[in-house]
């Protein structure tokens, strides 16, 4: 079998440094991903912009293009404009949408699963309040500073991920995007229970332009593969792309993982040009044109 990684881009990787504990360095995960033949990778963190990261490591490492990104949760002011204006200078290629501060991601985890809002629960036991983000307006429209992050999306060409939002949320994103034209909007954790959109859903969502994310870390989590295999037959692949969600301190390097995955797909019956569309020519499109 050839390299199933060759010129592949995993938009989904975490990497140390980071508040959280990570299996790999930003600068590990680099040398790694050209050993493996990626083309690149998106550096994430939930906390901040890792923007200035992926330009020192593209620097360091000019054979791999890391992408560089921001997460709109609490630490960088929400859904704040300006924070975004700083990253796309820096040449940040993906804005996230809020992932643990968004309302219903962050009530749900600090009652069930602490120990991932170590950050939250620090600052909350000494008193110190950390707010909740939406995308939508208390009459449950686009709101404002949504608006302008979009508009400054656009501006620089960048990619919208939806992160952990509402599945009302994403819809009404979703449809500004379509009335816009916007056609770089990413639909985060397909699989996720938390986040998890049916086949129909998913249709819906890529009939509104957008692209569609599975990742491996929850693809299979409440299903086998070949039920996820069958979903991707259902959906279509035109508007997919596959990533990991790798980089935690438990699980197997990204690259290990992304070769899996791609393993798994093929023993399902997907073929080398399926792969490389869902892979390689689908986020490259994302972050390169």
């Amino acid at each position: 079998m050839s390299n199933l990684l060759q010129d592949t881009y995993d938009l989904h990787i975490h990497c140390a440094p980071d508040v959280v504990e990570r299996s790999v360095t930003g600068l590990e995960m680099t040398r790694r991903a050209v050993r493996s033949g990626m083309k690149g990778f998106a550096l994430k963190a939930h906390y901040g912009s890792t923007a200035q990261q992926a330009a020192l490591l593209r620097d360091l490492c000019p054979e791999c293009n890391v992408v560089g990104a921001i997460t709109l949760n609490a630490v960088v002011g929400g859904i704040n404009p300006i924070a975004v204006e700083n990253a796309a200078r820096l040449g940040a290629k993906i804005v996230w949408c809020p992932t643990f501060d968004s309302p219903g991601q962050q009530n749900y985890y600090l009652t069930n699963y602490p120990n991932y809002m170590t950050l939250h629960k620090r600052l909350l036991d000494k008193g110190i309040h950390v707010p909740t983000h939406s995308v939508l307006d208390e009459e449950g429209r686009i709101s404002k500073a949504m608006s302008e992050v979009l508009d400054l999306v656009m501006d620089y060409n960048m990619v919208l991920g939806t992160g952990h939002i509402s599945h009302r949320e994403c819809f009404a994103l979703a449809g500004e995007a379509r009335r816009r034209g916007f056609g770089k909007l990413l639909v985060t954790h397909a699989d996720w229970p938390f986040t998890k959109y049916s086949p129909e859903e998913q249709r819906r969502l890529i009939e509104l332009g957008a692209t569609i994310e599975h990742s491996y870390t929850s693809a299979a989590e409440e299903q086998s593969w070949e039920e996820f295999a069958g979903l991707l037959r259902k959906t279509g692949i035109d508007r997919v792309i596959l990533s990991t969600d790798l980089g935690q301190k438990h699980n197997e390097y990204p690259e290990v993982g992304f070769r899996k995955f791609a393993e798994i797909l093929a023993e399902q019956g997907f073929s080398s040009a399926e792969l490389r569309q869902m892979m390689a020519e689908r986020p490259t499109e994302l972050v390169e044109t």
